[in-house]
């Protein structure tokens, strides 16, 4: 059957319907159709993803104008600082930006020496080192999660014979952070050493770093190496909040498990001292160990003998002999030296008091609804078990009790309850949608094969019945043509009736043929 034959057989087919069913067919068509493009709708979707962000005017004007040059299907957002095109030609378009010098407009690293220019004096070799520096560190810096955008600037000054003369550098960074960043005092050290040991002759408390409100993040931390060890105000005011908050969040679980989710609130301040102290401790033996003994001992002994008599001449003339009286003395002398050298026991002991050291606490707990006396006390002991009470540092504890204001938070939470259900039952429409378009969609596609495949074997039936009926006969020229012409408008009308009326057609064929 060729296009034209088709084509008017389904002219005659249209024509020959009723109003109802015409209405019934468009009907039908245009639900289908629908559905078609209600299901399909998000596969031929082209995603679209960002291929710069946060450009100036005049760099957003430059890579507009090379996609319109190059055919590209683009998108603006962010009041035109942010451009999107389809995603699988982001990676194209970037390196054809690139190639081309149409990237965003950015500081020059140590490229900038790629291409040696004749006759640059020393100073402008200096500046060029500085501006590539600068860059270079503010990428660096870039690159940080939190960071959007940095600025860096040096101070470099000239060198010196005299190392005496040599002058020391200065940094300054500026940082604008993402939306609801935050940077902690270990990233902002980060930064400053980054900077320090990346320029000659620089050191960290030269260093400086500024958030885009003009406040100094450098003051807040410890720098230097005499300070290595004790927090900065930024850092001892993280620590102090982290400790009251792990006390808070220990009583909280705590009293919660008792009267409930949200019946108990405790507050805790502490007082911390950050001072650093070194105590030298210098410890001695009761009982010496003997290094070195010298012993001396000493013995005299001596004797004395005179002659006795009468003294005169009468004693040295010469009589009879008469009994000499003799008279002799002796003396004896014992000395004894002794000499010892003890080793003294000596214990030295250096203590560095961490900084950080708890001096007091002061807790206050407030409860939901009343509390009689005792409950009080059971608290007030719970809460002073758990934090680690010691009255001799002078800790006081607070127990209340009073009705909480709950309306807020109630509102709060019906108000996220209705928009949860409300999403959820949007969602449930939109699955019940699509899976009843899709139902129907297969319904009437089904019901058209049907009635199509049911009318064309209807037609092909009455065509054998009719050439059952009507045989053809051996005629004149003249004659079987008016017949032909007759029998196609008998067909004509009978396919009518067959199209309006299929089952009573159905049945006067059946009669016929018994009738035959």
């Amino acid at each position: 059957m060729n296009l034209n034959g088709a084509s008017s057989q389904a002219l005659e087919k249209w024509s020959s319907l009723t109003a109802a069913k015409k209405s019934a067919a468009a009907v039908i068509g245009v639900a289908v159709v629908l559905a078609l493009i209600f299901l399909f709708r998000g596969v031929g979707q082209t995603q679209y993803t960002p291929l710069f962000t946060q450009l100036n005017p005049q760099d957003a004007s430059a890579v507009v104008e090379k996609l319109k040059e190059a055919g590209v299907n683009y998108q603006l957002a962010d009041q035109g600082g942010t451009i999107l095109v389809p995603e699988p030609r982001v990676y194209e378009l970037r390196l054809q930006m690139a190639s081309e010098g149409i990237l965003p407009t950015e500081g020059v690293g140590f490229e900038l020496f790629d291409q040696n220019k004749l006759g640059m004096t020393d100073f402008e070799r200096q500046l060029n080192f500085q501006r590539a520096l600068q860059e270079e560190l503010r990428r660096t810096i870039t690159a940080m999660e939190e960071v959007e955008q940095a600025r860096v600037h040096l101070v470099l000054p000239e060198q010196s014979v005299f190392v005496e003369d040599q002058e020391n550098a200065s940094a300054s960074v500026v940082i604008k952070l993402q939306p609801l960043a935050k940077m902690t005092p270990g990233q902002i050290k980060g930064i400053v050493m980054l900077v320090a040991y990346s320029v000659e002759n620089l050191k960290p408390e030269d260093v400086h770093v500024i958030d885009m409100t003009g406040r100094i993040l450098s003051d807040e931390i410890a720098l230097g190496d005499d300070q290595s060890s004790v927090p900065g105000r930024m850092e001892q005011q993280e620590l102090k909040r982290q400790f009251e908050d792990d006390l808070e969040d220990r009583v909280e679980k705590m009293l919660e498990r008792i009267f409930g989710p949200g019946k108990a609130v405790a507050m805790i301040s502490a007082d911390l001292d950050f001072d650093q102290r070194q105590v030298t401790r210098i410890s001695y033996g009761d009982d010496g160990t003997v290094r070195n003994e010298h012993l001396v001992d000493e013995e005299t002994t001596s004797t004395n003998t005179s002659a006795g008599g009468v003294p005169g001449s009468d004693s040295n003339v010469s009589t009879y002999p008469a009994i000499e009286n003799n008279q002799s003395n002796t003396t004896e002398s014992i000395k004894s030296d002794v000499t010892r050298q003890y080793e003294i026991d000596q214990e030295q002991e250096t203590v560095v008091n961490a900084p950080g050291a708890l001096q007091r606490l002061s807790t206050a707990v407030t409860v939901d609804g009343p509390l009689t006396a005792q409950q009080e006390a059971q608290i007030k002991e719970l809460v002073t078990t758990a934090i680690g009470y010691y009255p001799d540092r002078g800790d006081q504890i607070t127990v209340t009790s009073m009705a909480f204001d709950n309306s807020l938070a109630e509102a709060a939470q019906q108000e996220m309850a209705e928009q949860a259900a409300k999403e959820a039952q949007q969602n449930q429409i939109k699955q019940y949608t699509t899976i009843g378009l899709a139902a129907l969609a297969l319904i009437l596609a089904f019901i058209i094969i049907i009635v199509i495949l049911r009318r064309r074997r209807a037609g092909d039936e009455l065509d054998a019945t009719i050439e059952e009926i009507v045989p053809i006969q051996d005629l004149s020229t003249d004659r079987v043509e008016q017949q032909q012409t007759e029998g196609k408008d008998q067909k004509q009308k009978l396919r009518r009736i067959v199209e309006e009326k299929p089952d009573e057609a159905v049945d006067l064929v059946k009669a016929w043929l018994e009738d035959n």
